[in-house]
């Protein structure tokens, strides 16, 4: 599942409760708020070092008192320290860094010079359901791309859920193709959310070795579980579902 962590200013507390509360029970993104995970005689610094540790992205909402916010701050720099050594890592492993950034404008404020260059989500209370759906596509790495139509398109078959098609060869094949097809934040939902034993699966291997243990895994289920594969899957990746 994707862990997302929100760093804000304390001012901002009842939007930003409410976005994450949208992303936790709307969407299943696990979204990480001081406000619910740091409990009274906790270490407020231990309790966020965790929190940063577990996410793979970091939610920055900006506003006037957060960009100045010393919390905020010390967040940010952990959490790009973090994520530059991550990218290090991955460039000598051959994948894409499994830390991300993404910058949420909620209000009018002195962008940061190094924010200057990303593209950041605008969300505010006027435009806080397109905003909501942006991010949410954001943190799963969905660009919206519509698929390519006409004569050239592709032929590939498309999942319907008829009573027992999924048994079947062809709904194996594609949930194994679109296993694959997943960003790494995507498969690892799937994995939660279809409920597979992660110490059944290999670590430190590449994706489409592991989806091969994740079919080997779905076909000893009782059900059609293929299909609910295929379900898990397209409602981690809608975009996936032509």
């Amino acid at each position: 599942m994707t862990k997302v962590f929100v760093s804000h200013s304390s001012v901002d507390k009842p939007f930003v409760e409410r976005l994450a509360t949208d992303l936790r029970t709307r969407e299943s993104i696990d979204a990480w708020l001081d406000k619910w995970e740091i409990q009274p005689g906790d270490s407020i610094a231990r309790k966020i070092e965790e929190g940063l540790d577990g996410a793979s992205v970091f939610l920055f909402v900006l506003s006037p008192q957060s960009v100045d916010a010393q919390w905020v701050n010390w967040e940010r720099d952990a959490w790009l320290t973090a994520q530059i050594e991550e990218e290090k890592q991955a460039k000598l492993e051959s994948r894409p860094p499994s830390r991300r950034l993404i910058p949420v404008l909620y209000q009018g404020c002195k962008i940061p010079p190094f924010i200057g260059a990303m593209l950041y989500v605008s969300i505010n209370d006027q435009n806080y359901e397109e905003g909501f759906q942006t991010l949410v596509r954001g943190i799963r790495g969905e660009t919206g791309k519509p698929p390519l139509g006409g004569a050239g398109a592709s032929s590939s078959p498309v999942y319907s859920p008829t009573p027992g098609f999924a048994s079947g060869v062809a709904p194996r094949i594609l949930a194994f193709n679109l296993l694959k097809s997943l960003l790494p934040a995507q498969f690892d939902e799937v994995i939660f959310l279809y409920e597979i034993d992660e110490s059944q699966l290999p670590r430190n291997v590449a994706q489409v070795q592991i989806a091969k243990d994740v079919m080997k895994l779905a076909s000893q289920k009782e059900g059609d579980s293929f299909a609910d594969l295929l379900n898990t899957i397209y409602g981690v990746a809608p975009h996936l579902k032509r």
